[in-house]
């Protein structure tokens, strides 16, 4: 907008001009060109992330089959190791036991029917006996027996006391079991066995 300016303080305004821009048909075809190429651009970014979205979905499926194939490797290496323990364990069973009431001696007699067994420990639970000639470790083969000692420490006669003899053994691998022999005098029996303490 121009203005002039007078002295009478009158401000007159210049009527407006437009201006019309006319392309040529070179720009029409230049215009046309660069919308055709960003539509295509468009298309291909579009089309790149279906594809990187695709991929990312085979990725997870292959990862998640390897996580499924390893889980199951695992279950079998745990059935392996369980066929394994089960193949070499011991098994102690009691066998018998007697008293002599003049010299307050229990004589318990064990036997392992299972795999090779070491006895390591004998952990007696009693206010009444005593443990003695405990001789470990002593190795159980299939088949072997073995007597546990034990003998009065007050004036309680043998045929009354009470007790809990935990047999601590261990197979070929090195795996501790214990057996857990229950009793009063000679009224006992073998309570359980703890397999792979």
């Amino acid at each position: 907008m121009i203005s002039s300016c007078t002295t009478s303080g009158k401000v007159t305004k210049a009527p407006l001009t437009r201006v019309i821009i006319e392309e040529n048909e070179a720009d029409k075809t230049l215009s046309l060109t660069f919308q055709f190429i960003a539509a295509i651009g468009s298309l291909a970014t579009v089309g790149s992330f279906i594809f990187l979205f695709r991929r990312d979905k085979d990725k997870q499926s292959q990862i998640d089959k390897l996580t499924n194939l390893v889980s199951a490797l695992k279950d079998l290496k745990d059935i392996e190791n369980k066929k394994l323990n089960l193949s070499i364990r011991p098994d102690i069973k009691l066998n018998s036991s007697g008293y002599n009431g003049t010299d307050g001696e229990l004589t318990i007699d064990i036997e392992n029917i299972g795999h090779k067994a070491t006895l390591i420990k004998f952990d007696l639970k009693s206010d009444d006996l005593i443990l003695h000639n405990e001789h470990l470790p002593f190795v159980m083969e299939n088949n072997t027996t073995r007597k546990i000692f034990a003998r009065t420490n007050g004036v309680k006669h043998i045929k009354d006391c009470e007790y809990e003899i935990q047999i601590h053994h261990l197979d070929r691998l090195g795996n501790l079991h214990i057996s857990i022999i229950h009793g009063i005098g000679i009224r006992n029996t073998l309570k359980e066995t703890k397999y792979n303490c």
